[in-house]
């Protein structure tokens, strides 16, 4: 009984709302901020199609199917969200879950660890047929390493609900783009694995920023099925079930990262630097070595990372993605990371001889998959793949 008569009070609010014929982004603001249940919103969003603005039309689909978790700070309303709303199209996963086409971080946190490899032939022979070769560094002793990143993510908010997951990544040009692009200088403190992430193009006007180097997504781990699912039907990431455990307490930040069999694949034990911008002026000298400019982005600017991935010999996906937030970079120390060899992931690490040089940490982690198709070329074998056509929730 009291669900029918919440049911009423919301209903019959956006009918007042849609009294001059249209209702807006305050006007679903308002009516999700009433009691509501993700039925009452489905029945809102079909009664009123055609007066539904269209980021009126995005919020009400978001709460409908992947409603706000509890006890998280909703991020749902900022800027960057607004520019690339939720459009109320879903799409089915093999599995047969619905889920909406856009792929969103609403609220989360996390940690890069930015490292080098000396094992370059090895990075080189993964990206073999990608289209791709790995960026370099150049040593002051004539050594030459590849450029490679392990993320972590605690997300606790995103449009295919919360889920954890972990990345392997390689910073990573064309493979015909001209030798001087993908090598830089190295400076001797390490920061220079960042070098890849702040080389690119600046926008005032549109305050926005472009990276130069692409991130090539070769291996992650997900928490969820459907989350895997979306990865590799959609974005042609090599998604595998694991278990991401991160937990704080006060500046004291630790990660478990498993593989679906259980097995290690890393531990992060680290403390956060109290002062998250006393490692810039680092980062500016290895900017300054290889002949680079290191500029201070706006607070806001919107970050765009051109990003690759493929499963196994499969199609190459590009698609990109945006965030506004910016992470807080500290040096990383030998004990700061531990791979374990026992799991494909951490054996991939290990034979890449990979060492962590500079820690990254983002506490607020949101923002948007774009480019991503609606169709799906980059199904991994075997998986068979329903795609509904466009339905508007």
């Amino acid at each position: 009984m009291a669900t029918a008569i919440r049911s009423d009070r919301v209903m019959q609010e956006a009918i007042r709302l849609a009294h001059d014929g249209e209702i807006g982004n305050s006007n679903a603001i308002r009516l999700l901020q009433m009691p509501h249940s993700p039925e009452e919103l489905q029945d809102v969003l079909h009664r009123f199609r055609g007066a539904l603005t269209r980021e009126a039309r995005g919020k009400l689909a978001l709460e409908a199917l992947a409603p706000l978790p509890g006890g998280v700070e909703n991020q749902r309303y900022e800027p960057i969200f607004d520019r690339y709303p939720i459009s109320g199209t879903t799409y089915t996963t093999a599995s047969g879950t619905v889920v909406l086409n856009e792929v969103q971080y609403y609220n989360g946190e996390m940690v890069q660890i930015y490292g080098e490899c000396t094992n370059v032939a090895g990075v080189r022979e993964a990206l073999a047929g990608s289209g791709y070769r790995p960026i370099t560094l150049r040593h002051g002793d004539g050594r030459e390493t590849a450029v490679a990143q392990f993320w972590s993510h605690h997300l606790s908010d995103t449009s295919i609900r919360p889920y954890n997951a972990m990345f392997i990544i390689v910073a990573a040009v064309r493979d015909d783009a001209p030798s001087g692009a993908s090598t830089f200088k190295a400076d001797e403190h390490g920061a220079s694995v960042i070098l890849p992430m702040i080389d690119g193009s600046f926008d005032a006007a549109r305050r926005t920023y472009e990276n130069r180097a692409r991130l090539v997504y070769l291996r992650l781990l997900d928490s969820t099925k459907v989350a895997i699912e979306v990865g590799r039907e959609r974005m042609g990431t090599d998604k595998r079930p694991g278990t991401i455990d991160l937990r704080r307490s006060g500046q004291r930040l630790g990660v478990s990262v498993r593989d679906g069999l259980g097995r290690g694949v890393a531990k992060i034990d680290v403390v956060l630097a109290s002062d998250p911008f006393a490692y810039a002026p680092v980062i500016a000298k290895a900017a300054s070595t290889a002949g680079l400019a290191f500029r201070d982005l706006p607070r806001g600017t919107e970050c765009i990372y051109p990003s690759v991935a493929r499963i196994g010999s499969g199609p190459v996906m590009h698609w990109e993605w945006r965030t506004d937030v910016h992470p807080h970079f500290q040096p990383a120390s030998p004990n700061t990371i531990v791979f374990d060899p026992s799991s494909e992931e951490g054996a991939i690490l290990t034979r890449w001889d990979f060492r962590p040089k500079v820690f990254g940490h983002i506490p607020n982690i949101r923002g948007v998959v774009t480019g991503v198709p609606d169709s799906s070329p980059a199904a991994a074998p075997g998986l068979r793949v329903r795609i509904k056509p466009s339905t508007a929730v």
